[in-house]
């Protein structure tokens, strides 16, 4: 009953200073601001009126510990294209891990408990990026639809990639975007947020989900 009380007085308390930078960000860009409850502690979503949001609670993933942040977007793109962009250090780390556990369990077939981008690493081919670019010596891209990236990977779509890579997107950073059944998600650390931070991965998925969803009506 306090609980509820309390956010009758102040639909907007957080408890955590993670939360608390996250509010920050969404009623600074105009975005609106959700609880979540669940069984782990729940969580918030942010929504923006281009149509993307922003979910943080907790992770969904092996490979992010703790709090986990996700950006998603519907893209209107068939439902049976899957890719994943990481940078290679990454990649190499979610490789060994998937090359890891096959081995040890002598498994003659990829585990189907593993999360679906790491198992792309080894299903999908590699998509040829830029040559002589940032993004072609440090990233990877797997896809099983190479024509839709192509696409995907115009002018404009590499130089935001560019950017990213050559200022914010560290080999440090844990941050994963993947495309499939139609939706765009970008997951990523959730402890500690930072305002900036929040902003420039927020503009980025902006960009890349506006992108896709332009390429699914050229492709559909």
């Amino acid at each position: 009953m306090f609980d509820a009380l309390k956010r009758l007085i102040d639909p907007d308390h957080v408890e955590s200073d993670d939360a608390r930078v996250l509010l920050a960000w969404a009623k600074a860009e105009g975005h609106a601001f959700k609880h979540v409850k669940g069984k782990t502690g729940g969580g918030h979503v942010v929504e923006a009126a281009a149509g993307w949001r922003a979910e943080w609670g907790s992770s969904q993933r092996p490979y992010i510990i703790g709090k986990e942040l996700r950006f998603r977007a519907e893209t209107g793109i068939p439902g049976d294209v899957q890719m994943i962009l990481v940078s290679k250090v990454l990649a190499h780390t979610l490789e060994s891990d998937v090359f890891s556990r096959f081995t040890n369990a002598m498994q003659t077939q990829i585990d189907n408990t593993l999360p679906d981008e790491m198992r792309w690493l080894a299903m999908h081919p590699s998509v040829r990026l830029p040559d002589e670019s940032v993004l072609s010596r440090r990233f990877a891209l797997f896809a099983n639809a190479e024509p839709v990236m192509t696409h995907w990977l115009d002018a404009d779509t590499v130089q935001a990639l560019e950017e990213a890579a050559t200022s914010w997107w560290s080999d440090s950073l844990v941050l994963v975007v993947t495309l499939n059944r139609g939706i765009l998600t970008a997951r990523m650390g959730g402890q500690p947020l930072e305002n900036a931070q929040l902003k420039l991965v927020s503009a980025l998925f902006a960009k890349l989900a506006a992108r896709l969803q332009v390429v699914a009506r050229l492709v559909g």
